[in-house]
């Protein structure tokens, strides 16, 4: 298993138990540059190397995850990863309401995720369950980071003069 963001020395809770700490890939997700995303999550489980469904929670209320990407920094964190049974796992899958999903590409542009029932995700360099984790989980997305406006934009736009002043006390000022 591997620890992406830290030396494994580091990734132990207080009781020396190893923290497990994935980075979550989906080619569709690259492949449309998706940055962000809000999901309606209704189910969560995860696939073992043969291909079989382990259920680790249902959501009975309305449970919206703000999901980031790497580039923000910003992770989940799950207990219900650690309850697996003992063995190799490849991929997490995420069951959703479509209707309150959305999708936010990296030029900032917001979609609905009609169409999807659900996503499945690969764990990077797989997941090995030994039975010795640590309770929690760390779950990494590995998305587009947002597109940036550019420097010049930003530091024009901080420098401008505003050309048209509205509004009810709008020059009335001095009289």
């Amino acid at each position: 298993m591997s620890h992406p963001f830290a030396m494994a020395q580091f990734q132990t809770d207080f009781e020396g138990r190893s923290i497990i700490d994935m980075v979550l890939t989906n080619a569709f997700v690259s492949d449309m540059n998706i940055s962000e995303m809000k999901l309606a999550v209704t189910k969560f489980s995860a696939f073992d190397e043969q291909g079989n469904e382990h259920n680790l929670a249902f959501f009975l209320e309305d449970t919206t995850l703000d999901i980031q990407g790497l580039h923000k920094g910003l992770f989940l964190r799950s207990r219900s990863v650690s309850t697996l049974n003992p063995g190799r796992y490849k991929s997490l899958r995420f069951y959703i309401k479509e209707t309150k999903s959305t999708f936010k590409y990296h030029d900032r542009k917001e979609e609905s995720a009609q169409g999807f029932e659900y996503l499945d995700f690969q764990i990077k360099n797989g997941l090995l369950i030994n039975g010795d984790q640590a309770p929690e989980a760390i779950l990494r997305f590995d998305f587009v980071p947002v597109k940036s406006k550019g420097f010049s934009d930003t530091v024009g736009k901080f420098f401008r003069r505003p050309r048209h002043m509205a509004g009810k006390l709008a020059h009335s000022f001095g009289h």
